[in-house]
């Protein structure tokens, strides 16, 4: 105090907090700085806790089992985030609240299942007991794998009752119901912990949407190989608070840890659909889950790019555009006027064709979908414009000026014989173009068959340059060949190959690099002959375990004998004389699996890499099912529950529910009462009859 007084000022070393350093150079902590102290790990009984864990770098100490077992509402406790309030008195006080002895019996009912109240319940019950809740469980799964909302369960019991089927009185409402198909999606998600566990190489699948609640989802679905059998399973969906990459990338890994902690080390590659938050070179989702691992591959879906080529080349196509026009007026026309579709489909039943009514061009990425509209276009074309000539005629009664305007528009170009021709062109490219799209989409397709399907489309549409596909033939045989418009349409066709051909090139332009042209060997009907099998591969295998050789490593194989056991597993498969192309790497894998494991490994990684985001897409097809107007206010957990069990569980028929019930009795510290209600209802009824027999007696 004289000191400072004095105008003295204190020195780094004697403020607070700050670590004085003695002669000899060893650190001294001053007295005033609070320090763990490792005795406090143990009580005053002498036990030993194993749940105070400090964390030396952010100086904050916290309990291992509440941030594990903890539930949602108390995550806000200082001893699950950490606590920098480094006291004795700290730790006994969260040893005697009540949120932590709660944990410890969750932690030990989890740890010793068999010991616990509720499952020796489990085990004393009686089988009609049993029955009963399996029939619950049944319903409950019912409802959730068709979609229904948890209030078909109540009136689902009560038909069971009505048909004489006992299922008793406890747990048939609408709450239970979200109870039993959380511990039916808990039986899922475990059988996917323990296939993670078996699992080498694991590809991470996401994509992001707005549900019905406009809330921003992330969903993920994982890709995995075991030898050589590829399976692409749903694992969660996780509310975005910002679509940015940082919480993004936090979201994937909330979703992810609830079915594994290590999967990180087991990530070889993640697909996205390619937008600039997921690819960004340094702040994008991939980056950020790349981190230090520079084998981790970032996918493109081949999907998206497919659809992006197809873009990029119609749009200075004014054909094209003006056949996309046309589609999508006639499809308005037809879908906003239930006079115009009735007397659409009279027409068609005048000429005597089933009707055919105008589809939409737009609304979703995939060509398909423009490819159905060309199509209707072209089958329905006679039935079509009889209608647009019925509506335009000055005979029409009862139709306004503006509808006959519109009808005389359509028409017009209905007849233009450069738009008829075009449009047939536009069929052949399509259907070879909807085929790539979904060949691309399948769940288990490989990035080297979808590098062959691409290679044989681009042949496919460059031979069209020279000669005419069968639409466009059957249409220019039916034609004269010396219409005037032929030459526009020829001039435009060329064009737009020569832009799709260069667009296909442009963004397929990775699958050219050597990394991924090395996954071309897990390809069966990719190899060659017998006589030119020698030097195959050997490149390949070298360019795939350099850039994964840190992963193969650490997945526990033997790296320097991958290219010795490729020439030995090239050697017995050409040996035994049979087709490669009736071959399957499962099967190959139970024939050389114990000769040849490390190089099956890598097939193994090879396999896991995705082709597409697909899945993803399919799975929020589902979640706006789940998820309608209707139920908009459905929770994360609640819907990721229904999810999983909707695209994971087994069908209705095949459904067993035991473990599911198991799994229920053993999550209970106290013992399950299913005859709870039917006990009540006999006192009610004892007491009735009391009362009856004593108003009797008097």
């Amino acid at each position: 105090m004289l000191h400072f007084l004095t105008g003295g000022k204190r020195t780094a070393e004697e403020s607070v907090g700050q670590v004085r350093v003695a002669d000899d150079s060893t650190p001294v902590i001053p007295k005033n700085k609070r320090c763990f102290n490792e005795r406090w790990r143990t009580s005053d009984s002498g036990q030993h806790h194993d749940w105070l864990v400090f964390d030396g770098t952010s100086q904050t100490m916290f309990c291992a089992l509440c941030r594990k077992h903890a539930s949602d509402g108390h995550r806000s406790n200082s001893f699950v985030s950490g606590t920098q309030n480094l006291k004795l008195e700290a730790v006994k006080d969260h040893e005697s609240s009540k949120s932590h002895l709660h944990v410890l019996k969750i932690a030990k009912v989890k740890s010793a299942p068999e010991t616990t109240t509720a499952m020796r319940t489990l085990v004393s019950l009686k089988t009609a007991q049993l029955d009963r809740m399996a029939l619950l469980f049944r319903n409950a799964h019912a409802i959730a794998k068709k979609g229904r909302p948890f209030q078909d369960f109540e009136w689902h019991c009560t038909l069971d009752k009505r048909k004489g089927i006992n299922i008793g009185k406890t747990y048939v409402n609408r709450k239970q119901a979200r109870v039993f198909i959380k511990y039916i999606a808990a039986v899922q998600r475990e059988a996917l912990q323990s296939k993670l566990s078996e699992t080498q190489y694991v590809a991470v699948l996401s994509d992001g949407s707005t549900d019905s609640a406009v809330l921003e989802q992330e969903i993920l679905y994982l890709r995995i190989c075991r030898q050589g059998k590829v399976e692409v399973h749903f694992v969660g969906m996780q509310d975005v608070e910002k679509a940015d990459g940082e919480s993004i990338a936090r979201a994937i890994d909330t979703i992810m840890k609830t079915v594994s902690e290590e999967w990180q080390s087991k990530l070889v590659a993640y697909a996205t659909d390619g937008a600039s938050v997921m690819t960004g070179a340094r702040k994008g989702v991939v980056s950020r889950l790349r981190g230090t691992n520079n084998h981790v591959l970032g996918i493109h879906c081949m999907a998206h790019r497919l659809e992006l080529s197809f873009k990029d080349a119609i749009n200075g196509c004014n054909l094209a555009r003006q056949l996309e026009d046309l589609l999508s007026g006639l499809h308005t026309l037809y879908r906003k006027s239930a006079q115009n579709r009735a007397n659409l489909k009279r027409c068609f039943l005048v000429i005597g064709q089933r009707p055919l009514i105008p589809t939409r061009v737009g609304g979703t990425r995939w060509v398909s979908h423009l490819l159905r509209a060309v199509d209707q276009f072209l089958r329905g074309y006679e039935g079509l414009t009889s209608h647009l000539e019925e509506v335009k005629s000055s005979d029409a009664e009862g139709v306004r000026a503006v509808l006959k305007n519109k009808a005389s528009g359509y028409l017009r170009t209905c007849q233009d014989s450069a738009v008829l021709m075009f449009c047939n062109f536009m069929h052949d490219c399509l259907t070879h173009l909807s085929g790539l799209s979904k060949a691309v989409q399948a769940s288990t397709v490989t990035v080297a068959e979808v590098h062959s399907c691409v290679s044989t489309t681009q042949t496919i549409l460059t031979k069209y340059k020279t000669r005419p596909g069968p639409k466009l033939k059957g249409y220019m045989d039916q034609h004269s060949s010396d219409d005037p418009s032929a030459v526009r349409v020829i001039r435009a066709k060329s064009k737009l190959l020569d832009e799709l051909c260069q667009s296909l090139q442009t963004r397929f332009s990775d699958m050219t690099t050597s990394l991924l042209q090395a996954t071309k060997l897990a390809d069966l009907n990719s190899w060659p002959d017998v006589e030119y099998s020698d030097e195959f591969g050997e490149s390949k295998v070298e360019v795939l375990t350099v850039h994964f050789k840190d992963m193969l490593a650490s997945s526990g194989v033997a790296v320097d004998q991958i290219q010795a056991q490729w020439t030995m597993l090239k050697t017995r498969l050409y040996e035994t004389g049979e087709s490669l192309h009736m071959r399957t790497w499962p099967g190959i894998n139970r024939l050389l699996r114990h000769q040849c494991p490390d190089i099956l490994s890598l097939v193994d990684l090879i396999l896991t890499l995705p082709a597409s985001t697909a899945d993803c897409e399919r799975g929020f097809s589902q979640m706006k099912l789940v998820k309608s107007d209707w139920r908009s206010r459905l929770s994360t957990t609640t819907l990721c529950d229904l999810l999983v069990v909707q695209l994971s569980s087994p069908s209705i028929e095949d459904f067993d529910p035991n473990p599911a019930v198991q799994l229920w009795h053993q999550d209970s510290i106290r013992s399950r009462r299913p005859d709870f209600m039917e006990g009540k209802k006999k006192t009610e009824e004892c007491a009735s009859d009391t009362s009856e027999s004593d108003s009797d007696d008097e």
